[in-house]
């Protein structure tokens, strides 16, 4: 059982999905303006892996005329994208596998059809947990099969009590009420 951490620490790194930031649409969007105002009141950054940089900078017909709304998030800083994890590290390749398999068994899947971002979360976490980068990491995400597996994980992985999941769709909700956090 994992002891629940202040997620607003100075020593926690945010890592996030793809789907928690599609989940807040484009630049005028009020989801997007509220998670912009979040991360500024609360001198915080969302870490992303570059495979969800990838998945989120491929629409830029859809956003602000030559910038996608993950770009917009990297040039005002409240947004940054992973180092490529170091795959040959015993400890980031088992927290990856073990993602996987959690995903495959939670959600009825062949473990080779899980999306190499719902696992590059946990490899980013890993990271950023064992170099000192973070004492603590948080990771947000739209998929709680993901969420579950990575805190798992990474728990199973000597990181138990250093991690915790929000779900990205409660933390839009929660973040666009008046007088949130």
């Amino acid at each position: 059982m994992s002891t629940p951490f202040d997620p607003f620490q100075e020593s926690v790194a945010w890592v996030a999905d793809t789907g928690f930031f599609i989940a807040c649409g484009r630049q005028q969007n009020n989801k997007y303006a509220a998670l912009e105002r979040f991360a500024a009141q609360n001198d915080l950054t969302f870490v992303i892996p570059q495979s969800v940089y990838a998945e989120l900078g491929g629409a830029p017909d859809r956003s602000t005329p030559g910038q996608t709304p993950i770009n917009s998030a990297l040039d005002a800083g409240w947004v940054r994208v992973a180092a490529e994890p170091d795959y040959a590290n015993s400890t980031v390749s088992r927290v990856m596998d073990d993602i996987r398999s959690y995903i495959a068994r939670s959600s009825n899947r062949v473990e080779d059809q899980i999306e190499k971002a719902d696992t590059a979360l946990g490899a980013v976490a890993a990271t950023l947990l064992e170099s000192g980068d973070a004492r603590y990491v948080c990771v947000v995400t739209t998929d709680t099969d993901a969420g579950e597996g990575t805190v798992a994980a990474l728990a199973a992985n000597g990181f138990e009590d250093r991690i915790q999941f929000r779900d990205g769709f409660e933390l839009i909700d929660e973040i666009t009420q008046p007088g949130c956090r």
